[in-house]
């Protein structure tokens, strides 16, 4: 975990009482402020199809967008985590994935089936968990703890669903991708994906609700702001402001 986030963690918990979990390692980070750019690693993007970040979004029409990387960012074996928001701008009645890698058979992903639910891996798929309404940002989050054996999935800070295994994808295939299934298969997102976190490690349910709700209310927001870093914390304002 790098330091604003340790900092930041230290400060949620020392607010509200929860114990400091084992620390999980930020290993890529997206906030699209400035094109597809890894602030935390070096896994930069290349944006495909009309796919466009402005405003501190990525924005997706469905229609053959998405981003693509290189190589596969999300670990493919032991314990992780993957966190972003989205915004659907629309009911697509289709799969749509929000990020991917792999191949299918033994594919990552997390996103939806035709009728709104979430699906995360082939491993999982069907989760239970309904994707939001359209036009609604929601944070969502995925936590993979091989040594507990679990996986868990997360909304607005939650836990929503889990399963009694930890999954992991192959090692080969499609690269991974923001916005659109592993090849052959298209399943486009449209809408918007903003403050896409990938880390090596479990991040606790206490983590997962600091990143979906991250700044305390005017008393406690000093201390977030000098744990986060003050344009960090600016920029989580932002986006709180933004959420419904």
């Amino acid at each position: 975990m790098n330091a604003n986030k340790a900092l930041s963690v230290v400060a949620f918990c020392m607010l509200t009482g929860a114990p400091l979990a084992q620390a999980a390692t930020l290993i890529h980070h997206y906030d699209f402020s400035s094109g597809v750019i890894d602030s935390a690693g070096s896994a930069n993007g290349t944006l495909v199809g009309d796919a466009s970040t402005a405003g501190g979004v990525l924005t997706l029409d469905g229609d053959g967008d998405y981003v693509q990387f290189s190589s596969f960012l999300v670990p493919t074996s032991g314990s992780y985590s993957v966190s972003f928001f989205a915004t659907r701008a629309a009911s697509q009645g289709s799969y749509t994935e929000v990020i991917s890698q792999a191949y299918s058979g033994a594919g990552f992903y997390i996103g939806t089936d035709p009728g709104g639910n979430m699906r995360a891996s082939d491993a999982w798929g069907a989760t239970g968990v309904a994707f939001a309404a359209p036009g609604v940002m929601t944070h969502y989050a995925l936590t993979v703890d091989a040594g507990s054996n679990t996986s868990s999935l997360y909304v607005n800070g939650t836990l929503a669903a889990s399963v009694g295994y930890a999954y992991g994808s192959g090692t080969s295939g499609t690269a991974t991708r923001f916005g659109a299934q592993f090849a052959p298969y298209g399943e486009y997102f449209n809408g918007t994906i903003d403050d896409v976190r990938i880390y090596s490690g479990a991040l606790s349910g206490n983590e997962v609700a600091l990143l979906a709700n991250p700044v305390p209310e005017p008393a406690s927001y000093a201390m977030f702001a000098a744990g986060l870093g003050l344009v960090g914390a600016r920029a989580w304002r932002r986006r709180r402001q933004l959420k419904p």
